[in-house]
């Protein structure tokens, strides 16, 4: 450890000469100069602790040098030499920024004592300044930790005031310290919540879980946002909270609550999400729901339709019989559309397009909506030949019906609904790229919409509904969908005169048939050999059987996959084609066709389904079955399917 250095200044040569050895003497390192300009110099080369200066000396005198001194080092300390000492010098001194003086002639104890407290008084104030310039330095870290936080950091006194907040409000809500330092918690809450903010001032009362820091969620206000009734996320953020008791000592046995320690996090998002969640398994079990629905209808159809159209084989088609029993074909045709309409809600399929008539879309989605809505009114004017637009169906369908519900919830006590298409030719000075378009139009005769809303209508999660009766999901999932298809989308509204919304999607000249109806009279194939029929509905079974034998064909029933597989490996009989449902229980009909093919790879095999997926039907076509029939179907149907099956074998 180096000894201190020590400056001694003094006129006198003797005296510093003293002075210097009795400080060696006790370990430090003295340096001697004999006047003002001398110290001044060596004092600019050098680094001294402590300066011992003599005020008298000619030329530059004590109180000079000292103001020099001070301006290259302030640290240093000073201890003034004088034989003239004086209440005003020595007030001089120390104003200056002298340390102590010493009174010659004096004691050499008392030059060492002096300088030792000194140098001692001198080691505490670096140690002070040392450990001030560390809490400082952490005050900053930790001021800066807490204004950068991702998460909201407050304080608040017993009376539930603010007494510190983060710079985080201002980011996230928008508030200033200034605004809030002194206001209630209460001031920037949901009403809703006040009876969760009144238990934070009530430590005392606190339950366990609270004290235990659990969790609470609030709805914090924004500030300067208007208050909307068609946006609940514009004016609050939902945030979770944690918050701790403060206590200070109030004596040797008990703390005295102080206030609160509190952290917010802004938890929006996540609750958008979860509402996304909550939408999304819903949906999902709606799908699920109606594709068993769909199943189970189908099957009921089946019966309806076999049945029926057995019936009508007995009858003139200019009689009344027939045309009833046509009646029935009608009726079951409709149930099977909307079987249909339910399968597309049941299904989740990446997006296959095809070419399409819209006006069948648009007949379908309207006669499924009409008969849920029996209130509103719907009126259809069609383009009678409209072009056709290459469109994934599922995804228009979900656009049309968004569409149709939106109109509803705009008509509360009923309306009416009017839904146009027709072709148009944009060229280069239209607002749509040259080209050929079909036009579809859902206009209503609701409330409207007024310009703050039309500006945000396809905004996720824009709502004008209360919290928990929709997600603001429906115009802005429909706007998506069109665009995905390149196509455009437009809504004009005023408020009381209704609301008109359009898309347009590119289309070809071509012409493209509309939506097919029932035919009234078909030809009936008549054939021979054995089938086996696999399905495990008992209806579905009993109807396909007596159809199979007006045709002149034998029939061997399985209820399921795993039975028909034993009685084509028994080969007691011998099977021609075998008729195979898609959708089974043990075995699916997939399983079941893997199977047949293994036991014999040239069977012919018809599937029928009234609720498999078009891309399953597709894969399981690929692997070489023969043909599929959907359900429900009529004899003559049913009678073609197996005509060109036969046939084409026969021709191979």
């Amino acid at each position: 450890m180096r000894p201190e250095q020590i400056l001694v200044v003094d006129d006198e040569r003797r005296i510093v000469e003293n002075i210097a050895l009795c400080l060696k003497r006790e370990g430090f390192q003295a340096t001697g100069a004999y006047d003002g300009d001398t110290a001044i110099s060596i004092f600019e080369r050098q680094k001294f602790d402590l300066v011992l200066l003599d005020v008298s000396m000619p030329g530059m005198n004590g109180y000079e040098v000292m103001e020099h001194i001070f301006r290259l080092d302030e640290d240093v300390l000073i201890i003034i030499i004088t034989g003239y000492a004086s209440v005003e010098s020595a007030i001089r001194a120390l104003k200056i920024g002298a340390w102590d003086y010493l009174k010659k002639p004096f004691n050499y104890a008392d030059l060492i004592k002096t300088v030792k407290n000194a140098l001692s008084q001198k080691k505490l104030i670096a140690d002070k300044k040392a450990v001030s310039a560390r809490l400082e330095a952490s005050e900053r870290q930790f001021e800066y930790m807490v204004n950068n936080s991702p998460d909201l950091i407050f304080t608040l006194d017993q009376d539930g005031c603010f007494t510190f907040v983060n710079h985080q409000f201002k980011n996230v809500l928008g508030f200033s310290k200034h605004d809030l330092i002194g206001t209630s918690f209460e001031d920037i809450i949901h009403k809703g919540d006040f009876s969760k903010a009144a238990a934070l001032t009530r430590f005392d009362e606190y339950e366990q879980r609270i004290n235990d820091g659990q969790d609470m969620h609030f709805r914090f206000k924004k500030a300067k946002t208007r208050t909307s009734q068609y946006d609940p996320y514009e004016s609050f953020a939902f945030m979770e909270l944690k918050a701790t008791p403060m206590h200070l000592p109030a004596s040797d046995i008990k703390e005295e609550f102080n206030g609160v320690y509190a952290v917010a996090r802004d938890v929006t998002e996540r609750v958008n999400l979860e509402d996304q969640l909550r939408q999304a398994q819903k949906m999902e079990a709606i799908g699920t729901l109606a594709g068993g629905i769909a199943h189970d209808f189908n099957n009921i159809l089946m019966g309806i339709q076999g049945y029926a159209s057995l019936v009508k084989t007995g009858f003139d088609p200019d009689s009344d019989e027939y045309k009833r029993l046509a009646s029935i074909d009608e009726y079951v045709f409709s149930g099977a559309e909307m079987a249909k309409q339910l399968l597309g809600f049941a299904q989740k399929t990446c997006q296959e397009t095809c070419l399409l008539n819209l006006n069948y879309l648009l007949k379908m989605s309207a006669k499924m909506f009409g008969r849920t809505r029996k209130d509103i009114l719907i009126e259809q004017y069609l383009e009678k030949d409209l072009w056709g637009t290459v469109v994934d169906e599922g995804q228009i369908k979900q656009v049309l019906m968004n569409l149709f519900v939106n109109a509803w919830q705009a008509m509360p006590d009923g309306g009416k609904i009017i839904i146009k298409s027709e072709n148009i030719v944009a060229d280069e000075s239209g607002l749509e790229d040259a080209g050929t378009y079909v036009k579809v139009t859902v206009s209503d005769t609701g409330v409207g919409m007024n310009d703050e809303i039309m500006a945000r209508i396809f905004d996720p999660f824009f709502t004008t509904k209360e919290r928990g009766q929709g997600t603001g999901l429906g115009l802005a999932t429909a706007y998506g969908i069109i665009k995905s298809h390149k196509g455009t989308f437009k809504v004009e509204s005023k408020p009381g005169k209704g609301s008109s919304f359009t898309f347009l999607l590119p289309a070809t000249r071509a012409k493209v048939d509309d939506l097919k109806e029932p035919e009234e009279k078909r030809e009936i194939f008549s054939g021979k050999g054995m089938i086996l029929l696999i399905d495990d509905e008992k209806g579905v079974i009993e109807v396909c059987s007596e159809m199979l034998e007006s045709l002149g064909y034998q029939v061997k029933a399985a209820s399921s996959g795993i039975e028909a597989i034993k009685i084509l490996k028994s080969r007691d009989i011998k099977i021609d084609l075998v008729i195979l449902d898609m959708v089974m229980p043990q075995m699916s009909g997939r399983e079941t066709f893997e199977k047949i093919r293994m036991i014999d790879p040239e069977m012919k095999v018809l599937i029928s389904s009234g609720y498999s997926r078009q891309t399953q039907i597709e894969t399981i076509m690929e692997k070489g079955c023969n043909e599929y029939i959907l359900k429900p179907f009529d004899v003559a149907t049913l009678s073609e399917k197996l005509n060109v099956i036969f046939k084409t074998t026969e021709k191979v």
